[in-house]
């Protein structure tokens, strides 16, 4: 389909809206424009690439502003149509103090429009398009939007070859001998870094002043890979104005001293993107950091990126009596199959037993069995619903959950997700059930304290939204979670959320009364399941092989006691003087 015109001047009576070497760029409509080549531009090749740009419009991100439609003259290819931007800016405009003053724009701004052009151009590689002119002119913007433009210049891998770019923003190994360019993508990704490191920092990789040699100029420095980040950076005299880029992340840092001076050509992307989702506001600076700092390394040039905390054992005092292991509870000798919690355990008949009472209740297959703490109520829980039953056996009432759902049982209380995804308490009580509603919830991750206090995790596609007795907390989220831990700290107020991350790493979040306090991924575990860990006075308690580690989240120190009993599997509870542990078929005091 084209839209067809009898003559360029039909095009050209037009409203003119900017002009350049190829084209020209007129009103169309409210929402597009039309770009008419000049006619010594080589039509046939421009055509091609039109059409093939038409054809893959559905593909590539919206926001490459690319032909629409061919524009003909007298059914001859002429140029296209294409979607108007009103109020576009230059991505140059980033580099201007005034500009960003203006617009309200932090350097975490700025690193966002820089990471969501990553992306787009990593989705265009993704089709072997090639941009060729990365540059801070070729790129343009709208608020925080970002927009690709010159689309008709793209090259396609084994195709096309991009008709342009710019020097002070091509890899030095593109040239060819006789000075024509070779483009590749893994050249673009070099060009990319260039721009993205000049746009966070106001000043080109190779620019200052390289004082052992002032005469260079910047593409020499290009080629002799002078940069201003890595082995040179002493000898580069920086106009002040600049600021310093520590607020950076170390992996960033080095992915652009691989580039720059170790001929690397990797794309940065997967790192802006961790630091996008990592920063922090100095107020004293007035501009945000790479949050896995201790403290803001403008304000401290000496602070470091947090680490594991290096576990320190801890030796017996000479003399000393040593914490006593002593046994709270055996099953071995009670027919006990497995512990189920501190107050019941499985038996070899399938049997729910209540350790205080000695009750019994029968566990049909592919269901749960919970104790009240007096044993006189029992919940039966299948996928979707939990049958309560009355100390003589006889069932109470049913209630209907979401399928598969979560549930908690404390004493006579049972928190639950009903089909209206509303988070529901049920008081059990000798006069029937007492509901009470805490709240919509979406593919909820839940924890009750002892006391009632409730922890919410509902899992969006990109957002979960976290729900304390004190606060709302938006944090980013995305995948898919199946070990995780909730614990509740009674002495600091606090709520511990740990999940693995698809990586394999822990996620570590600490949430206090309005804001979070701890969130790294630097922590590692040992428990098996993950919920078996627990939280006690700003310290993660967790299970190994023959010892309890101790992680003090606030002092980043770690400490290691040694305990026969304990492996991965035990479950711990602290409690200010010492631990319960649970084990398959036994439970134990220590401390």
């Amino acid at each position: 389909m084209a839209v067809n015109f009898r003559s360029r001047q039909s095009i050209e009576r037009l409203n003119k809206l900017a002009e350049g070497g190829e084209a020209a760029i007129y009103d169309y409509d409210l929402d597009h424009v039309i770009k008419l080549f000049k006619t010594n531009v080589d039509l046939s090749k421009k055509a091609q690439k039109v059409k093939f740009f038409i054809s893959v419009q559905n593909q590539i991100p919206a926001n490459v502003i690319g032909p629409k439609e061919e524009v003909t003259i007298n059914g001859q290819f002429a140029g296209y149509v294409m979607k108007k931007l009103v109020g576009a800016e230059d991505l140059h405009m980033i580099i201007k103090p005034k500009y960003l003053a203006a617009m309200h724009f932090t350097n975490k701004d700025v690193l966002k429009i820089i990471t969501d052009f990553g992306v787009d151009l990593a989705r265009l590689h993704s089709k072997g398009i090639l941009v060729g002119d990365i540059s801070d002119y070729n790129f343009q913007m709208i608020g925080k939007k970002n927009y690709f433009i010159d689309v008709d210049s793209y090259g396609v891998f084994k195709r096309f070859s991009p008709d342009a770019y710019t020097e002070l923003f091509t890899c030095p190994d593109s040239y060819r001998r006789d000075k024509s360019v070779s483009f590749s993508l893994e050249n673009e990704n070099y060009n990319f870094a260039l721009l993205a490191f000049f746009m966070l920092t106001r000043i080109h990789p190779f620019g200052g002043t390289y004082l052992p040699d002032k005469n260079l100029s910047t593409l020499e420095r290009m080629q002799k890979k002078i940069s201003v980040v890595g082995r040179y950076k002493k000898d580069i005299k920086i106009p002040k104005i600049i600021g310093s880029w520590k607020w950076m992340s170390p992996e960033l840092e080095d992915n652009f001293i691989q580039i720059f001076e170790g001929g690397k050509k990797i794309d940065i992307t997967s790192s802006l993107q961790e630091l996008l989702s990592n920063m922090e506001y100095c107020k004293t600076h007035n501009l945000y950091y790479y949050s896995k700092y201790g403290e803001c390394p403008i304000c401290n040039d000496k602070a470091q990126v947090k680490t594991a905390p290096v576990i320190v054992k801890v030796a017996p005092i000479p003399g000393a009596k040593g914490p006593q292991l002593t046994i709270v509870f055996s099953g071995k000798s009670m027919d006990c199959l497995y512990i189920l919690s501190d107050i019941h355990y499985l038996n070899n008949k399938n049997q729910a037993v209540h350790i205080a009472t000695g009750r019994t209740f029968d566990i049909p297959r592919g269901r749960k069995v919970d104790f009240s703490y007096d044993g006189k109520v029992v919940y039966v829980a299948d996928n979707s619903n939990i049958e309560i039953y009355d100390g003589n056996g006889k069932i109470m009432s049913t209630i209907e959950r979401m399928n598969k759902t979560n549930y908690i049982v404390k004493d006579k209380d049972v928190y639950y997700v009903d089909k209206g995804y509303n988070l529901v308490k049920v008081s059990v009580t000798p006069h029937g059930n007492m509901p009470s509603y805490l709240g919509q919830v979406y593919n909820p991750l839940f924890e009750v304290s002892r006391d009632g206090k409730v922890f919410i995790a509902s899992l969006y596609p990109k957002r979960a939204i976290i729900h304390t007795d004190t606060y709302n907390f938006e944090v980013n989220y995305t995948g898919w979670i199946n070990e995780y831990a909730i614990k509740y700290d009674s002495i600091t107020h606090k709520w511990l959320f740990v999940y693995q991350l698809s990586n394999g790493k822990y996620r570590t979040m600490v949430f206090g009364k309005n804001k979070v306090e701890y969130d790294d991924d630097v922590i590692n575990y040992n428990a098996m399941p993950l919920s078996n860990i627990d939280f006690y006075n700003n310290t993660i308690y967790d299970p190994d092989d023959g010892k309890i580690i101790g992680t003090n989240i606030s002092k980043s120190t770690a400490k290691e006691f040694r305990c026969s009993v304990v492996d991965e599997s035990s479950k711990l509870e602290f409690n200010g003087r010492g631990f319960k542990i649970y084990n398959k078929d036994s439970i134990y005091n220590f401390g």
